[in-house]
């Protein structure tokens, strides 16, 4: 049988590979009912809708009439906008909130198709500002602003 519309079949079998993981994953969990949910109970309704909602992208891109074939994979995008999540992980202790999201922002900008460093720019102060306000202020996270040897 031949594919016809590969983004919507291939994009079912993820949602199938998902839904499945996370219902399957959760059977080590007490079930419980519908009016005593256990903590299995979310997670494996989900995932089976999930699956199911799959199976029929899937099937319906079997039998579609729209032929639609998948673009190549970009790795390279996929790698830096990772790796740039990665970077503010290990960054955030030595070098604190603010450059550790500079890092991430500058790194992961240059997965894009057109970098542009005053755009960069902009972007990083206003998730400063949001992140700042949010977690630091709103939320009064204990995580280092500034590095070690500038003082918080």
């Amino acid at each position: 049988m031949k594919i016809r519309n590969e983004k919507d079949f291939w994009s079912g079998v993820l949602f199938i590979a998902f839904g499945l993981f996370f219902a399957i994953g959760a059977q080590d969990y007490t079930f419980g009912t519908a009016q005593r949910m256990g903590p299995a109970y979310f997670p494996t309704v989900l995932g089976g809708l999930l699956a199911l909602i799959g199976l029929g992208i899937a099937i319906k891109g079997l039998f579609s009439r729209i032929r639609d074939d998948v673009d190549k994979f970009h790795w390279r995008p996929l790698v830096l906008v990772l790796g740039s999540v990665l970077l503010f992980a290990f960054l955030l202790q030595p070098l604190g909130l603010v450059l550790a999201l500079v890092a991430m922002m500058f790194v992961g900008a240059l997965g894009g198709p057109d970098y542009k460093t005053k755009e960069v720019i902009v972007v990083a102060a206003v998730m400063i500002a949001l992140v700042l306000a949010v977690f630091i202020w709103g939320l009064s996270l204990t995580v280092p602003v500034w590095p070690a040897f500038v003082g918080n």
